[in-house]
């Protein structure tokens, strides 16, 4: 065994700083691409542009159900108008919405689950908010497969509504009814103003709620709709 130097000791030194930049060099473009693809808390969307696009009369000559996406990611301006298509306010003086309600009462929540996560639609800032950082989309339908590359399914879920008067219950079959309802107005208009975005729909019942359900925390009393997936047609 050699004996240790000074020399040495410079040598060795000199090896490990080496060793040390060429480690640093290979991790730290692996965490910078682990950062950016994390999935951020908070989407801000821009404001839907409502004076651009098809008419209703074209809009309605078009839609139809498309089961073949491209796979492509939509735009900023396309999940705007969308979002703000399912549930957006569209009277910012009263706060009301783009779809009519029974009693104004406004009960089902709209939330996107996309590549990076599930995100919680919300009317007031016209903004998603991350609930669930992950991959949901092969999870809404193991047999049909085109949800699980589409980039953006929409999962419409209602809330119980408390009565105005305690001595009058709400009934819930009827709640139920006008929950459904008004979901159905809300998935045409996505549609409408998907067409007019370039892109394609597909209402869906075939659904794993429960699973849905569990992966961003609904309480009991909260039910799982029906959902609209949608994207580029493909071909």
């Amino acid at each position: 065994m050699k004996p240790i130097t000074v020399k040495n000791l410079k040598k060795f030194s000199v090896a490990f700083c080496a060793f040390g930049i060429l480690a640093g060099a290979l991790v730290l473009p692996l965490q910078a691409e682990a950062a950016g693809t994390k999935a951020p808390d908070t989407i801000t969307l821009p404001a839907p542009d409502t004076k651009d696009g098809l008419t209703v009369l074209e809009a309605l000559d078009r839609r139809k159900s498309t089961r073949s996406f491209s796979g492509a990611a939509l735009s900023d301006r396309q999940l705007s108008a969308v979002l703000w298509a399912a549930n957006g306010i569209n009277r910012t003086d009263s706060g009301k919405r783009v779809n009519p309600t029974t009693k104004g009462v406004y009960n089902i929540d709209v939330y996107a689950v996309m590549a990076d996560g599930i995100y919680k639609y919300s009317p007031e800032a016209h903004n998603l908010t991350l609930v669930a950082a992950e991959d949901f989309r092969p999870q809404i339908n193991a047999k049909q497969t085109f949800v699980h590359t589409a980039p953006l399914t929409l999962f419409f879920v209602s809330n119980p509504v408390p009565p105005k008067d305690p001595s009058h219950p709400v009934n819930p079959e009827r709640q139920h009814a006008n929950n459904c309802l008004v979901a159905g107005t809300m998935l045409q208009s996505v549609a409408l103003a998907a067409v007019s975005e370039g892109l394609g729909t597909c209402v869906r019942g075939s659904i794993d709620r429960e699973a849905f359900s569990k992966a961003v925390g609904l309480a009991p009393e909260q039910r799982v709709l029906i959902s609209e997936t949608i994207g580029v047609p493909e071909g």
